[in-house]
């Protein structure tokens, strides 16, 4: 992306709207120098939420911005598509179904009349 064609563009959409350095850094929530930076191309690696912000407030696309078009209109977004419908339940596969499934044991309550014998027993020979 080439610095000064990015800060250029930028600044012709923005005077073409009738828009201020000020105005635009109001409306982005930056200062007015991190502005005068961007269109100078003195800003090494502007963030991307920037410029989309910038691109969405003038409705132009990234790509008129980067200068990888001339084409200033946004590409039209994709109609959203509609929701998956719910997959059926799984099922068990074959290998899966070779091995018998048996119940495991009923575990015994902790703190049982069992093992509170158990453990008195083993005080009383100690």
């Amino acid at each position: 992306m080439q610095k000064i064609l990015l800060g250029q563009r930028i600044r012709e959409v923005r005077e073409r709207q009738g828009m201020s350095q000020v105005a635009l850094a109001k409306a982005l929530g930056a200062s007015i120098n991190a502005i005068n930076m961007l269109e100078g191309g003195a800003t090494q690696a502007p963030h991307i939420d920037r410029l989309v912000a910038i691109a969405d407030l003038f409705g132009v696309s990234l790509d008129y911005l980067a200068g990888r078009t001339d084409d200033p209109t946004p590409p039209r977004r994709r109609p959203t598509t509609a929701p998956l419908p719910p997959r059926p339940p799984r099922t068990r596969t074959r290998r899966q179904a070779a091995v018998p499934t048996r119940p495991l044991p009923a575990a015994q309550p902790v703190g049982s009349e069992e093992t509170h014998a158990a453990h008195r027993s083993l005080r009383t020979l100690g």
